[in-house]
């Protein structure tokens, strides 16, 4: 029986996207399933998938809605799709997830009980591979790299991250967002198609009032780069390389700080590319080149897939880290 608190909860969609994530679904969906927060609702958006998750994922959630696409409409497009499904249906939150990550129990409960109408809410996010070292999910961003401001990832969290408190941006590997907000801001932008549209809706949704904290209390696992394969990978590359440069015209409209940014950009890139090359790393080396030329032919949304010829690769099982592994820069 449901106790007062219980039945007044705000109702939250737990939206996930999902495009064959077989091999990570049976966890995810077992760790949702002992969340202890009644009033949610997991709506997944399959991006054409051709493995059997759908299937794991009825086994362990046979209430849940599941919205097909015809084709992969990418991390926006596949959002974009649930957002408007959840706002149809009148939740008073959307909580933006990955399909690669386990949740800790009490982590949706935590996250609404520090947000509000007002308010985005993230949680604290470790790496699946190495318990105890962070994700580089949450922190300060440096517009004029485009660029997080201070490198946690693989590091162990220091007393900030115990503390809860206001953050410039978040990832949507997990990230909870009032409804309102999503009508006011709008959907994210499919000229990403993956890989900065959170740093882009964050932005917007800041710039028109609304605040974003920390709530470390909250607790992921994230299987970093499982779904799509990683940042340092052919498609990872591609596609940081190309958005980067849009988000900041986007975003930054000072002639000094944009040149500042260009400066940065192409030298970090080119002293990139030669390393690649002279490691034997050409496949990389050429994601990135590709990745310029076509944000300055304007060629935005999805030019590429995972398995293109120029850029074909295997599936990653997630992030494991070496000696030295640093955020993108």
């Amino acid at each position: 029986m449901q106790g007062p608190e219980e039945r007044t909860a705000p109702s939250v969609a737990v939206l996930t996207v999902n495009t064959d994530g077989a091999a990570f679904m049976a966890e995810f969906a077992e760790s949702l399933s002992a969340v202890c927060y009644d009033n949610f609702q997991l709506v997944l958006v399959d991006n054409a998938s051709t493995d059997d998750s759908l299937e794991i994922l009825r086994r362990f959630h046979p209430g849940a809605t599941i919205l097909k696409n015809d084709a992969n409409l990418g991390f926006t497009g596949g959002c974009n799709r649930g957002i408007e499904y959840c706002l149809g249906q009148g939740f008073d939150y959307v909580l933006f997830l990955n399909g690669d990550v386990l949740v800790e129990p009490d982590f949706l409960s935590r996250l609404v009980a520090s947000g509000n109408d007002r308010t985005m809410t993230a949680p604290k996010t470790y790496l699946y591979h190495h318990p105890g070292t962070l994700d580089d999910s949450v922190g300060q961003f440096d517009w004029t790299r485009g660029t997080w401001k201070h490198e946690i990832l693989g590091k162990r969290p220091t007393d900030e991250f115990d503390t809860h408190r206001q953050v410039d941006t978040a990832n949507l590997s997990c990230l909870l967002v009032p409804s309102n907000a999503l009508r006011e801001v709008g959907l994210l932008d499919n000229n990403f198609f993956i890989y900065y549209d959170d740093t882009d809706f964050v932005r917007r949704a800041r710039d028109v009032g609304y605040d974003l904290w920390f709530v470390p209390e909250s607790v992921i696992h994230h299987r970093k780069g499982a779904t799509i394969g990683g940042s340092q990978t052919p498609f990872g590359l591609y596609y940081l390389t190309r958005n980067r440069p849009y988000l900041i015209r986007k975003h930054v409209h000072s002639p000094i700080q944009r040149a500042t940014f260009w400066t940065y950009f192409i030298t970090s890139r080119l002293a990139r590319v030669a390393v690649l090359t002279l490691s034997g790393r050409r496949d990389l080396a050429s994601a990135i080149v590709a990745g310029l030329r076509d944000y300055w032919r304007g060629r935005m949304g999805k030019t590429i897939d995972r398995g293109h010829p120029v850029l074909e690769e295997a599936a990653s099982p997630g992030l494991k880290l070496s000696e030295g592994t640093s955020s993108e820069a």
